[in-house]
């Protein structure tokens, strides 16, 4: 059984320890490297103490495999942060927890848009995006020397 929960401060290191997983990886994109500390990402835990930030954990069978970092934007909501094991890609783990996501999004009822950047050379996660349902906004940005594609996905449809 497969379940998205607000992860509480009590499983703040269990999200920790998967960052450190996600980080790695991203590596492989971006070329940066990331040491293993608490202090390269100063935001992680605005995400259990500004009321505009939801950090999820996404458990199987009661086991974490992955989380999500949402964020009130004031314009929109956006996952700044998503992320699930290896192991458990392809098995439609990821678009269940961004669909509990999006439920969580349209229960607040503040914006009809939540959004996701992704790095213009991650093909896998693009075409994740767009079978979650994200639409390439055509917007791009630049983080150091990276783009990242903005995408999109409108809360007003199921």
């Amino acid at each position: 059984m497969i379940e998205v929960v607000i992860a509480p401060e009590e499983r703040k290191e269990t999200v920790w320890e998967l960052y450190q997983e996600y980080a790695q990886e991203l590596s492989l994109y971006d070329g940066e490297k990331r040491r293993r500390g608490r202090y390269h990402y100063p935001c992680f835990d605005l995400y259990w103490q500004d009321p505009n930030r939801t950090p999820f954990l996404i458990l199987y069978d009661h086991e974490p495999i992955g989380f999500c970092l949402l964020q009130d934007v004031g314009v929109s909501y956006r996952i700044d942060e998503f992320y699930i094991r290896p192991l458990h890609r392809r098995r439609g783990f990821g678009q269940f927890a961004v669909e509990r996501i999006k439920e969580h999004c349209r229960k607040l009822g503040r914006h009809d848009t939540l959004a996701a950047n992704v790095y213009v050379n991650n093909e896998p996660a693009l075409e994740f995006w767009k079978q979650a349902g994200f639409r390439d906004t055509g917007r791009r940005m630049r983080v150091k020397n990276l783009r990242l594609i903005e995408t999109e996905a409108d809360l007003r449809t199921l």
